[in-house]
């Protein structure tokens, strides 16, 4: 419970940091979008004033400077106002009565632009040398266009917050199901290294006692402590094959398990693993049988695809009782495949636990297994060696009824098949030469 806690508090604060930054860059664009937005529509707004002034200026400005008693912009209807200056700084007209407090200067004889406030009022100025050295000052108030801009200021801001209130949500959806998965696969590693730690107690702890008790007896000959001798054996077996299922596994995980494939009949796989187990099947009282058929070949390392077939038949054996039957059939589909069925008359697995019948260390009967030398994870391995060969492992089974495990390979191109004991040979051939390079 504490450690379910732990991990919920730290996915929480992995969440919340995702959803943060994920706020946070989203903040940032947006505030760098509206500011674009923004300054290209008041760029925009004043350019587009700039040249309606400047057009008023050149239309009626000139009037100005005419003759007393005919200086105005004739026929100008509109907010724009005209100020005329003589040389001397005089007022020469000021149709509109326009009060400028602080009188602008132009700096060159070329038209300048220049913003002011007139009546609490921004107000753009255009500022006109004429040719006889007087001044020409034309301006219409910027009201309109400055509620416009803020108008839009406020759109940008409500729609952003609206905006990152709903990524926000969808940040917060999106970062609970990204993290599902790797909660589960923490999950399940952590059960895992839980079960193997779990697994090695067991053999220590036996070694541990045989130990104290050879120890307090070590007076005594080798053959009177014979069953402690074996029991430690024992033991060092179990370990030593956990030890080699784990390595499996995680090379797997980590992608490093390498495979030595060639073709090779499925058939003479499992003839030969039949053949193995036999003696087993006599000594639980279960029947072993095995129908196949020809062109049966795939592509597949002969030594991970024993592993593979001796896991299936063993397990069908121990889970059959005396009496029972197990029956090995190998053949080919319509299609591309090769099949490996493995059917049981044991005593089945329960509906409930068919969905996890491949994890790691998952045993359905767990006192049973542990006393037929099981560690649960036979399957799990099975699995991962066949997807690792491109196949498919399924299963089925109904309690009271058996088990019917399948095995899927793709058959292997065209061209001859090499026998199992051909390629076991020559895998033999070999090792001499990887032990001298090594």
């Amino acid at each position: 419970m504490v450690r379910s806690r732990a991990l919920g508090g730290l996915f929480a604060r992995i969440r919340w940091r995702l959803v943060g930054w994920s706020m946070l860059t989203l903040g940032l664009i947006l505030v760098l979008l509206g500011t674009a937005v923004y300054v290209a529509a008041a760029r925009s707004l004043l350019g587009e004033f700039d040249n309606t002034l400047l057009a008023r200026s050149e239309q009626f400005g000139p009037s100005l400077f005419g003759p007393p008693g005919r200086r105005g912009p004739e026929g100008y209807r509109g907010g724009v106002f005209f100020l005329a200056i003589g040389p001397d700084g005089s007022v020469i007209a000021n149709p509109q009565q326009v009060t400028i407090d602080s009188m602008p200067t132009p700096q060159g004889r070329a038209p300048e632009f220049t913003t002011v406030t007139i009546n609490d009022e921004p107000t753009r100025l255009l500022l006109r040398r004429m040719p006889d050295g007087g001044l020409l000052i034309t301006g219409e108030s910027l009201q309109d266009e400055q509620e416009a801009l803020h108008s839009l200021l406020v759109v940008l801001v409500a729609g952003g917050g609206v905006g990152l209130l709903l990524s926000l949500a969808g940040a917060w959806f999106l970062s609970g199901r990204a993290l599902v998965p790797i909660q589960q696969a923490f999950q399940r590693q952590q059960e895992f290294v839980a079960d193997a730690s779990h697994e090695l107690r067991t053999p220590l702890t036996v070694l541990r006692s045989a130990t104290d008790v050879l120890n307090q007896h070590r007076d005594q000959p080798i053959e009177a402590n014979g069953e402690l001798f074996d029991d430690v054996r024992a033991e060092i077996i179990r370990m030593e094959r956990l030890a080699q299922d784990l390595l499996t596994l995680a090379r797997s995980d980590t992608g490093e398990l390498e495979l030595m494939t060639a073709p090779i009949d499925l058939a003479d796989v499992a003839a030969d693993v039949v053949r193995r187990t036999t003696p087993l099947a006599q000594a639980n009282g279960v029947q072993l049988g095995l129908e196949s058929q020809e062109g049966t070949t795939v592509d597949a390392d002969p030594d991970r695809l024993q592993q593979v077939a001796l896991i299936l038949i063993d397990n069908a054996i121990k889970h059959t009782p005396s009496g029972g039957r197990v029956d090995v059939r190998v053949r080919r589909t319509p299609g591309t495949a090769a099949l490996l069925e493995v059917i049981d008359t044991g005593s089945g697995i329960a509906p409930e636990h068919l969905p996890r019948i491949f994890d790691r260390f998952y045993r359905g009967d767990k006192a049973r297994a542990r006393a037929q030398g099981g560690t649960g994870l036979g399957l799990a391995i099975a699995r991962t060696l066949v997807e690792a060969h491109g196949g498919q492992l399924s299963l089925t089974s109904q309690l009271g009824v058996g088990t019917h495990v399948t095995l899927t390979l793709p058959l292997a191109q065209a061209g001859g098949a090499v026998s199992l004991g051909e390629r076991l040979t020559e895998l033999a051939a070999h090792l001499p030469h990887a032990a001298t390079r090594h």
